[in-house]
This record gives C-alpha cells, sequence and structure tokens, in this order.
C-alpha cells in the first residue's frame, strides 16, 4: 500500500512538474499574437462574410507579425454540401505589420458566400485551430454598407494611432502606442475564446436496461501558446491543455447518486494536418502527450491512472463528403497502482473508426481490446444534425450503444448489461 502511494505521488509530481514547466513557458513567450476575433452572427442580403484577425503586442519589444494572404475555410448548411471557401485579406494590409510594446492592430478578411445559400450556415477555419462558428443569412434584408477604409486607413480608430501606408508599415515599426492602443476586456476575451474549442464529443444521453440511467460528457481543450502564424507545426505553437470528464446518472436509485464520475487532464501536442499525404490516404493528423484519469474517490472505490500516448489520426476520401477517419490512441501506462491490471481489461490502444461526412450522419466506434481472454468494448456512437430535422436547430441526434468492461473507470473489470442510449449532442468527433 505504501509503495502504491508513493509510486502515485511520484507520478502526480511528473504530471504537476509538466503542467508546471508549460505555463512557465507560455508566461514567457505569449506576449505577442494573432488571435481571430468574434465574426458577426448576421449577413444581410449578399454582404460578405467577414473576419477579424487581432495582431496584439503586450510584450517590452517591438514585434512583426507575418499575415496571411488567405484563410482556408470551409462552409455548409442543412440544404448544401461543405464548400471551400478563401477569405482575402484587406488588399491595403501589408504582408507584415510590426507594432510597438502596447500597440494592437485589427486586419479584415473576407469572402462572399455561395449565392444559394440560406438560412444558417456553419464555417470552419482551416489550418487554425478555432472553433466553426454559425451566420445566419439574411437574404431578403438590405445590404448593409461595408466601410470602404481599409483596417490600415482606419488605424486611428481600430489601433489608436494615425493611418499609415501599407508599405511604409512593412518596413517601419508602428507610431508609439497610445490609450487607444490599449487591448480592451472584450479582446482580452476573444482571445480566450479562440483558443478554446471542443476535444471529444459532448452529449447527454438516457437509457433504460435494469435502472434508468443518464450518461454524459463535456470536454474541451485549451492552446496553450497563440502561433504568430497559423499553419505553423512547432512544438510549442501546437500545445494544448485538454479536460474531458464523463458522469454515470443512476435515475432511479435514492437520492439518485452519480454513480462514478471520471475526470481526464491532458498535455499534449496536436495538428489536424501534418501535411503528410499518400495515395492511401487524405491527411494525417498527430496528437502526443500525457494523460491522467481517476474518479475523485477514495478507499475501495478509488480508480486512478497516468498514461503516455500517441495518436495519428488518418482520414481517407473527401473530408467535404462521406469518408473514413482511423484513429488508433495507442498508450502506455505510466502509474497504475490502484488498478494494476487494468490492461488486462483496457488493453494499450482504443481504436476510433468514424465513417460519415460533416453535414449528414456520422457513425463513431471506439474499439478496445484487453490482453487476457475474451476482454474488451465497444462505444458506437451515432449522430444526425438536428438542422437537418428541426427548421433552425442546432447540434445533433445522439444514439450510444455499449457493450463490454468498464464503461466507466470505477467499473474497468466488470461486465454490466449491453447499453442503448438516446439524446443530444453539442459537438461530435
Amino acid at each position: 500500500m505504501v509503495s502504491n502511494l508513493r509510486t502515485q505521488r511520484a507520478g502526480w509530481r511528473a504530471i504537476a512538474a509538466a503542467y508546471t514547466t508549460i505555463a512557465l513557458l507560455a508566461a514567457s513567450q505569449a506576449h505577442a499574437s494573432l488571435t481571430l476575433l468574434q465574426p458577426p452572427r448576421t449577413l444581410h442580403g449578399d454582404a460578405p462574410l467577414i473576419v477579424t484577425v487581432l495582431a496584439d503586442n503586450d510584450g517590452s519589444k517591438s514585434k512583426t507579425f507575418a499575415l496571411p494572404v488567405d484563410l482556408e475555410a470551409s462552409v455548409s448548411n442543412a440544404d448544401n454540401h461543405p464548400v471551400a471557401l478563401t477569405l482575402r485579406r484587406d488588399p491595403h494590409a501589408p504582408g507584415r505589420l510590426t507594432l510597438s510594446p502596447g500597440q494592437f492592430r485589427k486586419v479584415r478578411y473576407s469572402a462572399v458566400l455561395p449565392t444559394g445559400m440560406r438560412g444558417s450556415a456553419s464555417v470552419s477555419l482551416l489550418n487554425w485551430d478555432a472553433a466553426s462558428f454559425v451566420v445566419l443569412l439574411n437574404r431578403a434584408a438590405p445590404s448593409v454598407p461595408v466601410a470602404s477604409a481599409s483596417p490600415l486607413a482606419a488605424a486611428a480608430t481600430e489601433g489608436g494611432s494615425p493611418a499609415v501606408h501599407a508599405a511604409e508599415i512593412a518596413e517601419n515599426p508602428a507610431p508609439a502606442s497610445t490609450p487607444g492602443d490599449i487591448v480592451t476586456a472584450d479582446s482580452s476575451l476573444a482571445r480566450l475564446q479562440s483558443r478554446l474549442s471542443v476535444n471529444e464529443p459532448i452529449f447527454f444521453a438516457v437509457g433504460k436496461n435494469g435502472d434508468t440511467n443518464a450518461k454524459f460528457q463535456f470536454s474541451f481543450k485549451f492552446h496553450l501558446l497563440a502561433p504568430e502564424t497559423p499553419g505553423s507545426k512547432a512544438f510549442l505553437d501546437n500545445l494544448y491543455f485538454g479536460y474531458t470528464q464523463l458522469s454515470m446518472w443512476n435515475l432511479e436509485a435514492p437520492s439518485k447518486p452519480f454513480r462514478d464520475s471520471n475526470y481526464r487532464p491532458s498535455l499534449f501536442y496536436y495538428i489536424p494536418d501534418t501535411g503528410w499525404h499518400s495515395r492511401w490516404f487524405t491527411q494525417l493528423g498527430a496528437a502526443a502527450g500525457i494523460e491522467h484519469e481517476s474518479n475523485g474517490r477514495g478507499g475501495a472505490d478509488s480508480r486512478s491512472l497516468n498514461i503516455a500516448f500517441v495518436k495519428p489520426i488518418f482520414t481517407f476520401g473527401n473530408p467535404s463528403d462521406y469518408h473514413w477517419t482511423v484513429a488508433p490512441k495507442l498508450y502506455a501506462y505510466l502509474e497504475n497502482g490502484e488498478n494494476p491490471d487494468i490492461a488486462h481489461y483496457r488493453g494499450y490502444m482504443d481504436l476510433l473508426l468514424i465513417y460519415g461526412k460533416p453535414n449528414g450522419w456520422q457513425l463513431a466506434t471506439t474499439l478496445r481490446k484487453g490482453t487476457r481472454g475474451g476482454y474488451g468494448s465497444i462505444d458506437a456512437q451515432l449522430t444526425y444534425p438536428l438542422g437537418k430535422l428541426l427548421n433552425g436547430a442546432g447540434g445533433y441526434l445522439w444514439v450510444g450503444y455499449f457493450n463490454g468492461w468498464g464503461e466507466d473507470l470505477l467499473d474497468y473489470n466488470q461486465r454490466r448489461h449491453s447499453q442503448f442510449r438516446i439524446g443530444y449532442s453539442v459537438a461530435r468527433w
């Protein structure tokens, strides 16, 4: 018991040291960034979609930013397959922008959405890890005029400094900061929001096989260091803190208790597209890091483990249509003293198989195979966009099936009844 406790404490100290190191790196390097601001919620008439990028420098030295010429995106709605969309940088904006300490500038990118698109449209930026956003297309309304002045010509109002010719800005530092250059609370909140995105599916579902029960999960990841170049593949530019919580809720027992809740903080490197391509796969993403999982209990019901994992993410076929995603999460146990035989039931890999398309149904199945006997599990989740069933609805209809050992960490070595559930999903794989 003493040995297990010492091992567990050593594992916690290793994880705490890793988190502390990353926090210090973030504090020392996150002084300048490019941030995607919240786009407008409604477009009137044929007005173009405008996305604003905030460049700000809250460091102690001047900083030069490289601004991408285009932002690549995908746009879809209930009636249209996803189509490619290129948002072009304002023609008056330079490719490089130098800011003095305390200054910020906003640069706009714009594109015209397909003329046949109506209702709400979902826009996803590619090679920029930001959450997708929804824009309501009010085609019947007259277009709202867009200011003709470029973001740089309007710098006096957006950044608090006089307008400067693009060529001059490309070669010279921006003028000294003024009170208007102070980044407001709104822009600070926008920077925070732009770094948050979904990590694993978020859902709530209810089923009955024996007692009526509910299963729900929420999950997010936080981009620790905002890269100066959105498509950067550098290690520090792609570090994330992730958190996932899965809870099992007994709805028929007295007081309706949570039977078990599992908490999974993680620290990992992630890029959605490595740039490696092959004749047999369309795209290859990758993730690797460390993860802690526990159920927060004490005594005989306490469960915990620490793992190191690597996860290649293969895409087969056209990502805008029906396609396959295969993502094996391979892991090694760094510490599992409270449940030393967990590999017998869970093994060393979670194999995620996904088939579907962005604006249609999707079947995501996670398979596990233990190292002994017939132990293992299957967790299948079928989702369908609610907007295609109910006009204006968001999220997904969710139907799930689980069979095998260890639906939650408390029962990793027990097999319960197979379980169907139905519910609602905010986000899916």
